[in-house]
């Protein structure tokens, strides 16, 4: 049925075509896409409809204009939803915890690959995990994967947790886990958490680790501001920590085993570099859907290719 609007019914259409409005006014990079969000979620299902009205005294009118002021303030939309996606997952967003980037799915797709090349159950760890994005991924796509994550952050742990638990009660938009996959959260600095008769033995290590010089803050957008700066900024040169991780990829990884790192797009032949350097081998740069290294893979020498 079509509800025709009146002078106290507001067609959908037009609440999000004004709250657009302002979102482009503030400077907001998808206004358009941002407000149809954040309509569905106060109003659900009508969100969705065009030809589906809302009262204008609705209470939920003042929330949504309550949250496209928020989002004005270039308040992350990750933030007032509450939510994101990454891949097939919903995942749980808070303050005070790095947000999934949709070029970040990449390298959690060349992680799984690895996964699934390394044969039956492989070993999977992942620091910086943030809110648990890749290593959940991982867990959720591959069959008999024996994930670990870790974040120095205890409100990442945390984080990481709760979304692990989501996806075992089905409230992540997947069923679950993948068949005999299991996932284990632990505060790590880096590597240092993680269990040690692990080392040696992992099929594949993967992170998206801070990779941004500190000189960078002065130019992010106002959202990335709302991200811990310590998921952010790797030291004032910014490679500081892909460059430990690659330098303790061997003595993790299981000959053969994979590392697979973000790296700044800009600092592509860096990474390759200290790949080299660390030992690895098949050293490649992965990209984005640009075309911008997107990713450092490579490889310990033995095993299999």
């Amino acid at each position: 049925m079509t509800v025709r609007a009146t002078s106290s019914t507001m067609a959908v259409d037009a609440l999000v075509a004004r709250h657009a409005a302002t979102l482009a006014d503030a400077g907001v990079p998808t206004p358009a896409v941002d407000a149809r969000l954040l309509v569905r979620a106060v109003l659900g299902d009508a969100g969705g409809r065009t030809s589906s009205g809302v009262m204008t005294d609705d209470p939920r009118v003042d929330e949504l204009a309550r949250l496209v002021a928020e989002r004005a303030r270039r308040v992350p939309l990750q933030h007032l939803l509450g939510a994101t996606w990454f891949r097939h997952l919903r995942l749980i967003c808070r303050p005070g915890v790095f947000i999934p980037r949709p070029e970040t799915e990449i390298v959690a797709g060349v992680a799984i690959e690895a996964a699934r090349a390394a044969g039956p159950a492989p070993v999977v760890v992942e620091p910086c995990t943030g809110s648990g994005a890749i290593a959940l991924a991982v867990a959720t796509e591959v069959a008999e994967a024996d994930v670990h994550a870790g974040d120095v952050s205890e409100d990442a742990v945390a984080l990481t947790r709760d979304n692990l638990a989501a996806v075992l009660v089905g409230e992540a938009d997947v069923p679950g886990l993948a068949r005999g996959a299991s996932c284990t959260v632990v505060r790590s600095d880096l590597l240092a958490g993680f269990p040690t008769d692990l080392r040696g033995s992992v099929d594949v290590l993967v992170s998206n680790p801070p990779y941004l010089p500190a000189g960078d803050r002065a130019t992010w957008e106002p959202e990335l501001g709302h991200d811990p700066d310590g998921a952010l900024v790797g030291g004032p040169d910014g490679h500081e920590v892909v460059d430990a991780l690659l330098a303790a990829a061997r003595g993790w990884l299981r000959p053969g085993g994979v590392v697979v790192l973000e790296i700044d797009d800009r600092r592509g032949p860096d990474a390759a570099r200290a790949a080299v350097a660390a030992g690895l081998v098949d050293v490649t740069l992965v990209p984005d859907l640009t075309g911008a290294d997107r990713a450092v893979r490579a490889r310990v020498p033995g095993g299999s290719a």
